[in-house]
Order: C-alpha cells, then sequence, then structure tokens
C-alpha cells in the first residue's frame, strides 16, 4: 500500500482517552511519566539485591555475571489488590506479575478516561487487546519437578492476559493477546485501532506489558553483545552501544472521536493511522531490513492520508544498537525527511525507562500522545552527539524539551516499533480536536457536591487520602463532575459538600483520618436495596429571610419552577407574588413563599431523579405534598394556597401560635392548669415531647410566660395566625365555596393525611377535605410511623428545618430505624443545604439519576489499592488453633473458616455476611474444591472432609462451623 488514502474526518478516527501505566522508578501515570521524559530522568538501576539472589540461581555458572545487571525494574512487583478484583489470594500467589499490573493498571486508565468499569460491565462494544512477549513466569511456574493446578496454567498463559481483564470487568468484546516480540503491543493498538474505526467496539482497551524474571533472556542478550554494558541506552548517540531491559505495564483506553466528543472525555490525540508489516527476508532472523522500513513508514502515512514530510515528530524504536539505529535512522531520512526545509526531529524514550520490549510500542504512543497534548516535544536523555552513520542526514535529536513547532497543520507524531523476529509497526498520531463545551445546564459559582465510595471503610479512607492532593490543586466543578458521573457508587460512601478546592480537601483529608467536618456528609453503607423514599413537607415557621435565594441564583430548574409556580398563584391573588431575595412581610406572603419553595425544591428533587413512593405535609405543607404527590396540578395547589393564606391571614390579629416542648396530654392539662380550656388548643401533635397550641394572643401569652417559669421551652411562631383552632371555624364555608370544583386527581404517590392520620386516596383532597384540614390538629406524631414503615428514607422539604427533631423522635419513640434527612439551617445557605440533603441521599443508597453538575472532561482522580490484604488474616486464630482450643466453640471456629473462605471468594472477611448462603455469596463448584483443599489442609481431623456440604443451599457460615465441628467429633469417636 502506497496509494495515498483520502484524509478521514477526524470524528471518525480513534481517540487516546485514558492511559495507566506502571512503569520503573515509580511511574505509576501519565502525569510521572510526562515529568519523567520532560526532565531526562535515567531511570534504569541494578537489580534489588533481593530479586538479583533469586534471579542469580536460575543462571549457568558461567553466565553469572559479578554484580547485578542494570534494569528499568518496578519495585514491589508483587503488590497486588487481590480483593478488589474478588480474585483469591492463592489463585492470586499464582498469577503472572503482569496479570496481576495489567488488571490495576486497566482499572487505572479507565478512570484516567473517566471511565467506570462498573459502567462498562456487560457491554459486548468493549474490547481487550494486550501485547506481551514475556514468558518468563511460565519459564518459573513450570519448571521440572514443580507442582502445577489450574492456577499455575491460568496464571501464566498470555492469553489470560486479555481472557482476565474482559472477565473480570464482564467485558464481551474481543479479547486476545498478541505476541510480535517488541512491537507486540503497537501491533495490538493496530488491530484496536481498526475494531474502533469500523464500529466493531465503541471503546477499546489495549496494553502492553513485560517483565523480568527469568534472568536467562538477559544472559542471552548479553552475551549477544546487544545490551549497553555501563547500563546506560543512548539511543542515536555515538556512543550508543545497546539497550537496558526493562518491565512494566501501560494501558490505554480507545473511543471513537465523536463519541469521546459527545461524552466531553479528555483526548490526549487521535490515531490518524496505522500499517504493520514483516522484515521478510532480512539478513538474518534477527537482523533488521531497512527496505521493510521504508516501505512500513512509506505505507503509514499513506494510511494516514498525509504527507510524510508533514510529520513533526517521530518517537522511534530506538533501541540504541548500531546496527537499528542506522537502519531505522536511514529509512526515517529516505522517507520523512525528504522535501523539508528542517530537519526532522526525531527521540526515542528508552534511555529513560529502558527497553520494555512487549510493551515498549504502546509505551511511545502513550509518550507521544502526551507530547502532542503538553504541546511539547521531550528530549531523548543521555543523547550528546548524533552517530557518524546518520550525522549527515536530515535528522536532529533534541536534548531538552522544546515547544512543539508552529504551523498551520495539526500537530502530528510517529511512533515507531520493531520485532526482533522482523515484525514491524508504525503508528501515526496527530493532536486532539479543541474541546467542546459543557454539556446540559450551566450553574454560577456556587457549592459542588463530590461523592466518594469504596467497598469498604478502610478503602474510602485510602481513597478519601489519595484524592485530596489531587482536588486541592483542580478545577472544582470538573472534580464534583468527575466523582458523580465517572466513577462507580460503591457500597460505602461519604461525601463533601463545598465551595472551593482547599475546602473540599480540607473535608476529604478529615474522611481519610476518621475526623468530623463541616462539609462531610457520612461515611454511610448503601442498602442493597433502597428504603422507600417519603417527602415530608414543613408548614408554617419554615420561612426565613433568605430563604430559595441561593437556589433560585444557582439553579435553573428550581428558577424555571419557581417562576411557573408564581404565574400560577399570580393568576388567582391578581397580584405580583414573592420572589426570593424580597423580604417576607407578613402571614401571607410567608405562606406565598413556602409554597413556591416546596414546588421549586419538589421539581429539583425530581430533575435529579428522585420520585416519592409516599408524601406527608404539616398544615400548610399538606398543599405542596398533594402536588408532589401528583393529586393536584400546579394551577389547583396554586388555588389552594391563594385562598387558604388570604383567609387566614385575616385571623392574624385574633392569636397565633406557640411551640412548646410538652407532650399531647401535658399540654392539655397546662392548657387547663391555667384556665384557657375554652380558649386554646393543641393545635399540632408533633411528636411524643413536642406541640403546638394556638389561640387568641393574650392567653398565649400567659401559657408562654408559665412555662418559660417552669423551664419548659415555648416560643412564638412569626407571622403566625391561630391555624388550626376555633378562630378558624368562620372560614371553612368561605374556603370551600372557594375552592368549589377543585377536581384532584388519584396521583403517584400514597398521601397521607396528617389531619386524617391515615393515608387517603387522591381523589378526596377536594374543597371539603381542605375546609376541614384548616380547623383539624396537625398529627404528624400519628400519621409519620405509619408513612415511614420500616425502611424509608425520610426527606424533609422547606425552607428550613422545623420537623426533622420531631420526625426522628416519634420514629425513635416507635422504634422505627428511618432515616430522617433534614432541610437546612439559618447559617447555611439553601443551595449548599439542598446538595447536604442530595449527599446524604446518595450515602444512603438513593443514588441520583441526573446528578446536578454537567458532564466536564475527567480530573485525574486516583484509584486507591490496598496491598496489604494478604496479612489481614494473621490476628484471625487459624482453624487448627480453633479446633484444638480447649473448649471447641463455633463461634471461633467460624472466625477462623471466615479468612479461608474470604480468601477462597477473593473479599475480605468483612464482607461476607455471616448469615448469607455461600453459594448466593459467590462459592462456585470450582471455589467449593478450594475451599474443601484448604479446610482438609487444616487440620489432620478433616482430611476426609466433602465438598457436598458447602453447596448446599442453606449451608452459611455459622453452619459451616457446625458441620466442621461434627465432622471431627464423628472422626475421634470412630478413633
Amino acid at each position: 500500500m502506497s496509494e495515498k488514502r483520502p484524509r478521514r474526518p477526524l470524528e471518525a478516527l480513534a481517540a487516546i482517552t485514558g492511559i495507566g501505566c506502571r512503569l520503573p522508578g515509580g511511574v505509576h501515570d501519565p502525569a510521572a511519566l510526562w515529568d519523567a521524559l520532560t526532565e531526562g530522568a535515567l531511570l534504569p538501576r541494578p537489580i534489588p539485591p533481593q530479586r538479583w539472589e533469586r534471579m542469580a540461581a536460575l543462571l549457568h555458572p558461567d553466565q553469572r555475571p559479578d554484580e547485578p545487571w542494570i534494569a528499568g525494574v518496578i519495585d514491589d512487583i508483587d503488590a497486588f489488590d487481590h480483593s478488589y478484583f474478588g480474585i483469591p489470594a492463592g489463585e492470586a500467589a499464582q498469577m503472572d506479575p503482569q496479570q496481576r499490573m495489567v488488571m490495576e493498571v486497566v482499572v487505572e486508565a479507565l478512570a484516567d478516561a473517566g471511565l467506570s468499569p462498573a459502567a462498562l460491565a456487560g457491554s459486548t462494544r468493549v474490547g481487550v487487546w494486550v501485547g506481551s512477549a514475556s514468558f518468563d513466569q511460565a519459564a518459573l511456574n513450570f519448571a521440572a519437578g514443580r507442582r502445577v493446578d489450574m492456577h499455575t496454567v491460568s496464571g501464566t498463559s498470555p492469553s489470560i492476559l486479555a481472557n482476565r481483564v474482559s472477565y473480570t470487568l464482564d467485558l464481551r468484546g474481543p479479547s486476545l493477546a498478541v505476541d510480535t516480540a517488541c512491537s507486540a503491543s503497537g501491533t495490538a493498538l493496530h488491530l484496536a485501532r481498526q475494531s474502533v474505526e469500523s464500529a466493531e467496539v465503541d471503546t477499546a482497551i489495549v496494553i502492553g506489558a513485560n517483565i523480568l524474571l527469568n534472568p536467562g533472556p538477559t544472559a542471552a542478550f548479553h552475551d549477544a553483545g546487544v545490551l549497553a554494558p555501563d547500563g546506560v541506552c543512548r539511543p542515536f548517540d555515538e556512543h550508543g552501544e545497546g539497550y537496558v531491559r526493562a518491565e512494566g505495564v501501560v494501558a490505554l483506553v480507545l473511543r471513537r472521536t465523536e463519541e469521546a466528543q459527545r461524552h466531553h472525555d479528555r483526548v490526549y490525540a487521535v490515531l490518524r493511522g496505522s500499517v504493520a508489516n514483516s522484515d521478510g527476508r532480512s539478513p538474518g532472523l534477527y537482523a533488521p531490513n531497512r527496505d521493510a522500513h521504508t516501505a512500513l513508514l512509506t505505507d503509514a502515512y499513506a494510511s494516514a492520508g498525509m504527507d510524510p514530510s508533514h510529520v513533526d515528530y517521530v518517537v522511534c524504536h530506538g533501541t540504541g544498537t548500531k546496527a537499528g539505529d542506522s537502519s531505522e535512522g536511514r529509512a526515517l531520512a529516505r522517507v520523512l525527511a525528504a522535501g523539508r526545509d528542517e530537519p526532522l526531529t526525531i527521540g526515542s524514550i528508552k534511555s529513560t525507562l529502558g527497553h520494555t520490549e512487549g510493551a515498549s510500542g504502546l509505551l511511545g504512543v502513550a509518550a507521544a500522545a502526551l507530547a502532542l497534548h503538553h504541546a511539547t516535544v521531550p528530549p531523548t536523555a543521555a543523547h550528546e552527539t548524533i552517530r557518524p552513520s546518520l550525522a549527515r542526514l536530515p535528522l536532529r535529536v533534541p536534548t531538552r524539551p522544546e515547544p512543539w513547532p508552529q504551523t498551520s497543520r495539526p500537530r502530528t507524531a510517529g511512533v515507531s516499533a520493531f520485532g526482533f523476529g522482523g515484525s514491524n509497526v508504525h503508528i501515526v498520531l496527530e493532536q486532539a480536536p479543541a474541546p467542546e463545551g459543557e454539556s446540559g445546564e450551566q450553574e454560577v459559582a456556587g457549592h459542588r457536591v463530590i461523592p466518594v465510595s469504596a467497598p469498604s471503610e478502610v478503602r474510602l479512607r485510602g481513597t478519601a487520602a489519595a484524592w485530596a492532593p489531587v482536588v486541592a490543586d483542580a478545577d472544582l466543578g470538573a472534580t464534583a463532575s468527575t466523582a458523580q458521573h465517572r466513577r462507580a457508587h460503591e457500597k460505602v460512601r461519604a461525601a463533601v459538600v463545598v465551595s472551593s478546592a482547599g475546602q473540599a480537601a480540607e473535608a476529604l483529608s478529615a474522611l481519610a483520618d476518621g475526623h468530623a467536618h463541616p462539609a462531610l456528609v457520612g461515611p454511610h453503607t448503601a442498602p442493597e436495596k433502597p428504603g422507600r423514599l417519603v417527602w415530608m413537607f414543613a408548614g408554617h415557621g419554615s420561612q426565613h429571610a433568605d430563604m430559595a435565594a441561593a437556589c433560585y441564583a444557582v439553579l435553573p430548574v428550581f428558577r424555571e419552577a419557581l417562576e411557573e409556580a408564581r404565574a400560577a398563584l399570580a393568576a388567582h391573588l391578581g397580584r405580583r407574588p414573592w420572589r426570593p431575595g424580597e423580604p417576607i412581610t407578613g402571614f401571607e406572603t410567608a405562606q406565598h413563599a413556602i409554597w413556591l419553595t416546596q414546588t421549586a425544591q419538589t421539581a429539583t428533587w425530581r430533575h435529579w431523579g428522585y420520585t416519592p413512593d409516599a408524601v406527608i405535609g404539616h398544615s400548610l405543607g399538606e398543599v405542596a405534598a398533594a402536588h408532589a404527590a401528583g393529586a393536584l396540578t400546579l394551577d389547583d395547589a396554586a388555588r389552594v394556597v391563594a385562598a387558604r393564606s388570604a383567609l387566614l391571614a385575616e385571623t392574624e390579629p385574633l392569636g397565633g401560635l406557640l411551640v412548646t416542648d410538652l407532650d399531647p396530654q401535658r399540654a392539655e392539662e397546662a392548657i387547663a392548669a391555667h384556665g384557657h380550656a375554652d380558649t386554646l388548643v393543641v393545635a399540632a401533635r408533633n411528636a411524643p415531647d413536642a406541640t403546638v397550641v394556638s389561640g387568641p394572643t393574650r392567653p398565649l401569652e400567659e401559657l408562654r410566660e408559665a412555662l418559660d417559669a417552669q423551664g419548659v421551652f415555648a416560643r412564638r411562631v412569626a407571622h403566625d395566625v391561630p391555624a388550626h383552632s376555633p378562630a378558624v371555624q368562620p372560614l371553612l364555608p368561605r374556603l370551600t365555596e372557594a375552592l368549589h370544583g377543585l377536581a384532584p386527581r388519584g396521583g403517584t404517590a400514597v398521601f397521607h393525611s396528617t389531619a386524617d392520620a391515615a393515608p387517603l386516596d387522591g381523589t378526596r383532597l377536594d374543597a371539603a377535605y381542605w375546609a376541614r384540614q384548616l380547623r383539624s390538629p396537625v398529627r404528624l406524631t400519628d400519621t409519620l410511623p405509619l408513612a415511614a414503615g420500616t425502611d424509608a428514607v425520610v426527606l424533609e422539604l422547606g425552607g428550613r428545618s422545623t420537623l426533622s427533631r420531631a420526625a426522628t423522635t416519634t420514629l425513635t419513640h416507635h422504634q422505627i430505624p428511618v432515616t430522617v434527612i433534614a432541610a437546612g439551617t439559618t447559617d447555611r445557605d439553601d443551595h449548599a443545604a439542598l446538595l447536604d440533603q442530595l449527599a446524604a441521599l446518595h450515602t444512603n443508597g438513593h443514588t441520583p439519576t441526573h446528578w446536578p453538575e454537567p458532564i466536564q472532561p475527567p480530573v485525574r482522580l486516583p484509584v486507591c489499592w490496598d496491598h496489604g490484604q494478604l496479612t489481614d488474616a494473621e490476628a484471625a486464630p487459624t482453624l487448627a488453633e480453633a479446633l484444638d482450643a480447649p473448649d471447641t466453640d463455633s463461634a471461633l471456629i467460624a472466625e477462623a473458616l471466615v479468612h479461608l473462605l474470604a480468601d477462597t471468594l477473593g473479599t475480605t472477611p468483612q464482607d461476607v455476611d455471616p448469615e448469607t448462603p455461600l453459594v448466593d455469596l459467590g462459592l462456585t463448584s470450582v471455589a467449593a474444591i478450594g475451599l474443601r483443599d484448604a479446610v482438609r489442609d487444616a487440620h489432620p481431623a478433616l482430611q476426609s472432609f466433602g465438598v457436598r456440604a458447602l453447596l448446599d443451599l442453606d449451608t452459611t457460615l455459622g453452619r459451616l462451623a457446625d458441620i466442621v465441628v461434627d465432622h471431627c467429633r464423628t472422626v475421634s469417636a470412630a478413633r
């Protein structure tokens, strides 16, 4: 292929949206990789003593050097968070370290791309391509005389590098491993690119991996003279004498550019084209073929639809060998440097990181993508003077970071990777398109909610600790968007509601340390099945001066809903109603403000994806509750509020309300004791220790003074009227007449009437009901337990919290373990208060389907790994110790068994529910055999323990402990 193809539209190309890596020198993320490249770091070092000791023992005495070889090695190569992936520790121990690193790096790459593995699970449109050429672990696992099992096979099979990712993350697209030696991962990318662009998949995960465990290949390369004698790789340099071997894993996430733009992904670069070929019959199996390299480059730029002379920079294979550098350099000069005014800029990353062999092609692509992303050409470390064989060619090698050359064309880069058996690949990259604007509604600056979650509280704290320093320097809105839209929401949850990045970092640090913080909500463990959602609407007294002002300014959906409600109310008032930010003057205005606020809150909650299962309202709050339940249209609700508030306002001079800390019986006794039984009534029964008394002003004041003298809490309500008392009786016929023709509907949520202390069909909320409701006492403490049931979350709606304490007291009194989420307080603006409630709902298992923050390009929030879990079992008794204890105790045996079971299931002991059958915990027939073997190995009396009981549908952890005890007793009796 040498004929130039038409240039394809950018939207159809594959885009690199995520990068993950685990590389020498502690380079564990794209930022660290870029720093290492631009600083010209030299990261290879002598192989650490412990690893060298194991490797040297495997070498032939004639090939064993006096000093450890220099290589690019990864510290703590055995670290692996096996429980995160549900892999038993025993199986994990037999896995190739490549597999272990690949699993974690893939998750990190997805996180960098802003993709949650949970969101991809089950998709047939996600594929996995792996390039690797290392057989080191297989050579060790299958050494002569070693005992092997199926985990040995799966732990070292090259195909499982890809298949394990697909299996564990439940990805159902293509899953394959490629071995073309040092071009393996580049070739994997070539294949993945084609799959993405042809729409076979929407997302491709491409991985390169290499490991240095078996010293045999290094010894062979050393004897062949291709390794740098001084341990420094110097690509294209006159002093270059070879390369340095290195290990590492790199993963890239690809999506079609149009998809990436639609999802507001970060795009590092796009893949303009790629080509793979072979050297054919070169001078030798391991010898490069300059003609093949020339053809590769020619075809690659033809496939990309671009003039080869327009490429700005090439990340070369560049191993630092004389033959390799010369062949590659001449091919580059022949194809890419021709017709240029300036020399072609080339470089290699192998001096910084070493030669990662099977992973090197993909690592070169990652480096090129970062260079395009930062518009900077990185230096080639250790380079000083170009080789004499290349000196007269139009090539240059930067020795310090350089700004990308400015041209009228998009920035472009090429990447080459060559396999030592002659399999070659070249990839052409282009700068990313300019990002599009944010999606969805736009908010002005305000508070943000940042959810954070994990499978356990320990891991949650670790995640918070990892996020805190990143969040401190990131855009707050982008951080919130990433946490809301681009992370899985796991069972142990917390959230911070903040207005600055610094405050977010402080709150996350407090979470990490187990401390409280004003902006921190949680942590809570979300139930598997969230409880019913009950909306509780506050009544008069929930108003305050700044009510709804922040939400009106910040939330478009809130503002639009409130204006729609104002228009409906204005039609019945005949005048302009209250608007947030205006003073609340008098009773009638307060009533309007409360209803308008609650109606806008209802619309906002619905916009975020919440719908109530049941509603309950306190006096005026029943009007907004009826609308939220679907029983009253917005116009009918406005009609009720307008007529009701206007009539009640007539009674404002007649009396008011007194809030007390008395139970209903004591309140009635206090009224009678002070001679006011004929004028004062208990208007609201809010809780076992909270009532509201209504009636004329003078008797109310006398009662207040008497209670105050007795040390009993009692205070008047602002802008009050003697509602729910005999004073409103004359108003009832007039209200009935004003609401004549009201047509309530059945509704979509259960309406619990606090006038009747019972659920009421929405069709019964007619004019007669609202007249009766005006006079009847509010029986919140009798109604709420019926509405809440046994599994609810009660959400309070209103300007400020007036009912949450009463609700909590009532439910506690009835021993109902229901969560009550309070409305805000006057010392926190209402937008922050609403987000506090959202955070509380989320942490209690009610996750919004439409988060407040618009989708933005992701912030690089780190994934937290727990690499210490393999030692968790050390503090627990072993099964042998539990069985040999003086008093055989099933509970002690269960404690020992839980660790064996957790290890078998690949989870933590804390995640094993002792009441759940083992099969429901995920114990398969294969896993049951492993657990049986672990039990048998634990004690001589258990050598004949069988597998059947483990798979019985009613076998729980406790039942298993009893079975073990019974088995041991049977064996002892037989002896």
